[in-house]
């Protein structure tokens, strides 16, 4: 008990050294005093980051509010997380910053679901270090993977547009097009179950247009133009 009191006093230390001696020493062990770990989870990001990575005494519900609340530095302490709960890493796709988004999706231990997946995407699409990340992961879906490619399309179109190689209205209609034969490709390469999920996706994102359906079936994509029509008319695919 005289031992936590002291470290409980060392928490008012003016230098931060002290303080990031005492996350260091705690990050790790199970054993800590619950209070000084908690107490030094919220102090100044580099003291705080030791303990947010390690500890072992942090609830779910602790590392969803310091994501949440936190800076961007303990959001990528926690984004490191060794076994990271799809909970926590929900919380980081959803209002995380890029670099823990990243740090999150380069975390072999951490539980990832597609909606995570999905809004990551949404999110930071647009950067190329996070798309290839994502890319190369073996878990990805196709819808996933089809709205990477738009992501892709989009960043293309407006760098072509500022640097003025092309009129914009000129550069969208290109990458347009790019993308519905990169759609139509990534259909082709796709298990047959996974073809509706993908039509779904594009119907709901409003790329299911006619124009694309007709350009899979002169592509041969048999496919994915039966799989649109029974989506579009809400019948069963053998009707």
């Amino acid at each position: 008990a005289a031992a936590e009191g002291a470290m409980i006093m060392l928490l008012d230390d003016p230098s931060p050294l002290v303080r990031r001696a005492l996350a260091e020493a705690f990050a790790s062990t199970e054993y800590a005093p619950p209070t000084v770990v908690h107490a030094l989870a919220s102090d100044q990001p580099d003291v705080s980051a030791p303990v947010l990575r390690c500890s072992p005494l942090f609830l779910d519900a602790d590392l969803v509010e310091a994501v949440a609340t936190g800076e961007p530095e303990r959001q990528v302490a926690i984004a490191s997380r060794a076994h990271l709960p799809c909970s926590v890493s929900a919380a980081i796709a959803e209002v995380g910053c890029a670099e823990a988004c990243l740090v999150l999706l380069e975390n072999k231990d951490a539980e990832t679901v597609p909606f995570s997946l999905d809004r990551i995407v949404d999110r930071f699409g647009h950067l190329a270090a996070i798309r290839d990340v994502l890319l190369a992961r073996g878990d990805l879906s196709v819808p996933t993977r089809q709205a990477l490619v738009v992501k892709l399309s989009q960043s293309l179109a407006e760098f072509v547009t500022a640097c003025d190689w092309l009129a914009a209205d000129r550069a969208r209609r290109i990458t347009r097009e790019a993308c519905e034969k990169a759609t139509i490709a990534l259909a082709a390469e796709s298990p047959e179950g996974e073809v509706r999920p993908l039509v779904r996706h594009l119907r709901e994102s409003g790329q299911l247009t006619a124009g694309l359906i007709l350009r899979s079936l002169l592509s041969g994509n048999v496919g994915l133009f039966e799989e649109a029509l029974a989506e579009l008319a809400d019948v069963p695919l053998a009707r």
